[in-house]
């Protein structure tokens, strides 16, 4: 069985996520949403769909210890509340055997800077070696014991800071699944279809607000997370103007939310 892990904070995109998970063509799986909305239909819409809810308000990293650690699947699929599913994606992964799997992604919509998200998106799978200590791209699909240990390391390392992290949640999970396995499994098809920045002033506030939370890092075992150059692409599809374009945009929000 295949548990579904989602935090959700918002609750925007809920419909179309649940919909896209019970249209599923592989029906053997559980929903588990770590609600910290303060939005009572988000509750009303979870029940709807028969889905198992934790209502708690909390940070990230906690929300999604919590859905797993609420989960009884032999596989995790961490979502996000603007990740959608392709019908045929639990089918899909339900017929692989690895540790764990990264899976294709597509931004929805065609803005400039959607179409720049991709671009980058494409040349991360098709460019760049998809080490945990880059976080390019991350595995969606653990198998449980894998995010059980992986968990219990974080929650060991980080201690009280634990409940205070925001991003980069997945990728932490991820640096600790890639101590304790290197079954990495990349599957470059696009399963999963997400709801990104369609305006610069929604990439800003993003990733000055990923900034800010980086900070929480600092002086613990994860410090070597917080440096940029880790996060140094190669590109080999597209214009590099407007892809450089792109990372500054993201760039600078990101260093000022961290440094100030």
């Amino acid at each position: 069985m295949i548990s579904i892990e989602i935090p959700v904070l918002h609750g925007k995109y809920l419909n179309q996520l649940f919909e896209s998970i019970r249209g599923q063509s592989f029906q053997d799986y559980e929903v588990v949403i770590v609600n910290s909305s303060s939005d009572d239909s988000v509750s009303d819409i979870i029940r709807q769909y028969g889905f198992k809810e934790v209502k708690e308000k909390v940070k990230l990293l906690r929300a999604r210890y919590l859905a797993h650690y609420n989960s009884r699947g032999d596989y995790a699929l961490l979502l996000d509340e603007t990740r959608m599913l392709r019908k045929d994606t639990l089918a899909v992964l339900s017929s692989l055997n690895h540790d764990m799997v990264i899976i294709g992604e597509e931004e929805i919509g065609d803005s400039f800077w959607i179409r720049l998200a991709n671009l980058d998106k494409e040349n991360i799978m098709e460019c760049n070696t998809l080490e945990a200590i880059k976080g390019f791209a991350l595995p969606r699909l653990f198998r449980r014991e894998i995010l059980d240990n992986a968990f219990k390391v974080l929650r060991e390392n980080l201690k009280e800071k634990f409940d205070e992290v925001i991003f980069p949640d997945h990728e932490l999970i991820y640096y600790e699944a890639s101590g304790i396995s290197e079954d990495v499994f990349v599957l470059k098809d696009k399963l999963i279809t997400h709801y990104g920045d369609v305006k610069l002033l929604d990439i800003i506030k993003k990733y000055h607000r990923y900034g800010k939370s980086m900070k929480v890092l600092k002086g613990t075992y994860y410090s070597n997370l917080t440096q940029i150059s880790r996060k140094k692409r190669n590109i080999c599809k597209g214009n590099k103007l407007l892809l450089y374009l792109l990372y500054v945009t993201r760039g600078i929000p990101f260093m000022l939310g961290y440094l100030f």
